[in-house]
């Protein structure tokens, strides 16, 4: 898979968010390379996410977060701030899958 950067998706700044975001206060799994953490994500919609609670991030980093009963889904950091920063999923999750983590929270 071609990683370069001019082959990645690009985070698209509307001024607002692309999609609404929902609560979802639950701990999953973070990876990074060999660097794994339990983490907390503080929201959720088909794009992206908020994560609160992990190691240093840098804008553009690649990772995994694994939600219970899920495979893992491919993100990259969007923006950092503090503690918390924001993803964005390369592939889009389905909005039934969504639904179905929104109702087991």
């Amino acid at each position: 898979m071609d990683m370069s950067p001019a082959s990645l998706p690009k985070f698209q700044s509307t001024g607002g968010r692309r999609a609404d975001r929902r609560s979802y206060d639950a701990q999953i799994q973070f990876r990074k390379g060999v660097k794994r953490a339990t983490v907390k994500l503080r929201d959720i919609s088909q794009l992206g996410a908020r994560v609160a609670g992990v190691f240093l991030v840098h804008e553009d980093d690649h990772f995994y977060l694994t939600l219970p009963g899920l495979a893992p889904i491919e993100a990259r950091v969007a923006w950092v701030a503090e503690f918390e920063f924001g993803c964005e999923f390369l592939k889009p999750l389905n909005p039934v899958i969504l639904e179905s983590i929104i109702a087991r929270s």
